[in-house]
């Protein structure tokens, strides 16, 4: 079953599967806590302490945290703020490791304010997979162009 999951992520397809049984599946669902204005969903994806980056079109480094980006959306409205990936693509090292790499495009107040890549590092602990690490870059392109490179089109 696992060999069939792994070649289905490969290909792009999706199973029916939760975050705690699937990296991917935990990154909707992290954005899924963002649309919802819903920073209590996002702190219980990621480990206590772990960072959020941004590497900035200068090449500077911008340090964060999960728990910084989780307030800020405790002050949102559902649906104020939309971040959509797509053209995902998973790495594995073991069955408890994992490299998410997830372009995305991201709106505010129904507004196309950018796009870019989302990098996260992730770990299968007792409660399922837990994001450790993650670092975004925004790109400087036009989103609808980015996009349609990503996904090859």
């Amino acid at each position: 079953m696992k060999s069939i999951m792994c070649a289905a992520l490969a290909l792009g397809l999706s199973l029916p599967v939760t975050a705690g049984d699937d990296p991917v599946a935990l990154v909707s669902e992290l954005f899924d806590g963002m649309r919802a204005g819903d920073g209590d969903a996002i702190r219980a994806m990621v480990l206590p302490g772990a960072k959020l980056d941004r590497l900035k079109k200068d090449g500077t480094i911008h340090q964060g945290t999960f728990e910084k980006w989780a307030a800020w959306v405790d002050t949102l409205e559902p649906g104020q703020a939309d971040e959509q990936v797509f053209g995902v693509k998973i790495l594995q090292a073991s069955d408890d490791l994992a490299t998410v790499w997830a372009p995305f495009q991201v709106s505010f107040d129904g507004e196309m304010v950018g796009c870019g890549v989302n990098q996260f590092t992730m770990a299968r602990s007792e409660g399922g997979w837990k994001i450790l690490y993650g670092i975004d870059q925004p790109t400087g392109e036009d989103c609808t162009k980015f996009r349609r490179q990503i996904e090859g089109q």
